[in-house]
């Protein structure tokens, strides 16, 4: 009897490591831990990462390209050129959304923080010949490489609950994006939300969040089983103006300089105030500290 008592006991914390390493990777997926197990979750996960997740061309024009580029259009005039800037952009889903209709003229800056994630995107871009509208830079979200209000939109998707400080991401997000200009993003629901304590709000309070930031028009749409979609404006104006390099507004994470950008070489750029070198990568501009 003492026996099989010890064995249950075992069964028992195993089955209890075992659910908890789940809960940890699959449904956390590493957030607890730290961003260094994010980031190594998702550069693992980057070759299959677009076929467990199965996009629907459809439903990505529906709910992402065409929403975005209507508001792009309304505030900017005939084609939306805007510049946009996704953070944890991942494998480029909000780009190719938005690139993929024929009538949005503006480009597009993914960051992200797992290089393999960007490296797809990468490939993606190449194929559908977009490398001149749509950089990618391997950088974290928080604190962003930007000048202040430099994006006419900001969008992040699927990716909030899993930082480490989601206030400082959103203020961030703010800091960058122009008066008048649109945040689209991301709130987790569903039963997943519910085991994700201090990582995840209700609907109510995701709002309540994003007005905190000075964000006004917030409005919450169903999207996703796991997911509402959230579009929040920063309060002023939105003007037209010629659209920017991506580089113009390209902050050096060392000395903090906007826009001091040389080219020394078509795949290095380096910084004329201290040096700082930002080289290309399989597609992928990063920084060399």
């Amino acid at each position: 009897m003492a026996l099989m008592g010890n064995l249950l006991v075992a069964l028992v914390v195993v089955v209890g490591v075992l659910l908890a390493l789940y809960w940890l990777i699959y449904v956390a997926e590493g957030s607890y831990a730290g961003a260094w197990l994010v980031r190594w979750l998702y550069d693992r996960g980057a070759p299959t990462y677009d076929a467990v997740k199965g996009f629907s061309p459809a439903d990505e024009f529906a709910f992402l390209g065409k929403p975005l580029f209507d508001r792009l259009e309304e505030a900017l005039g005939e084609g939306g050129p805007g510049l946009v800037l996704d953070v944890a952009t991942g494998t480029g889903r909000l780009p190719l959304a938005l690139l993929d209709i024929p009538f949005f003229t503006g480009a597009l800056v993914g960051v992200d923080a797992s290089f393999e994630m960007l490296a797809q995107a990468a490939h993606k871009r190449a194929q559908r010949e977009l490398d001149a509208r749509w950089a990618l830079l391997h950088h974290p979200a928080a604190p962003l490489p930007f000048a202040d209000e430099a994006f006419d939109a900001v969008t992040m998707l699927e990716a909030l609950e899993f930082l480490p400080d989601r206030d400082a991401a959103i203020a961030e997000m703010v800091r960058v994006l122009r008066p008048g200009g649109w945040l689209l993003i991301s709130n987790r629901i569903g039963l997943d939300a519910r085991l994700m304590p201090g990582r995840t709000d209700s609907p109510a309070q995701f709002e309540k969040r994003l007005a905190a930031h000075g964000l006004t028009e917030i409005f919450t749409r169903p999207w996703q089983t796991y997911y509402d979609l959230v579009w929040a404006r920063k309060p002023g104006s939105l003007t037209p103006r010629p659209l920017p390099d991506w580089r113009q507004v390209l902050q050096c994470p060392q000395c903090y300089t906007v826009g001091a950008w040389d080219a020394p070489a078509p795949e290095t750029h380096k910084c004329r105030t201290c040096g700082m070198q930002m080289r290309l990568l399989r597609g992928v501009w990063t920084f060399q500290r």
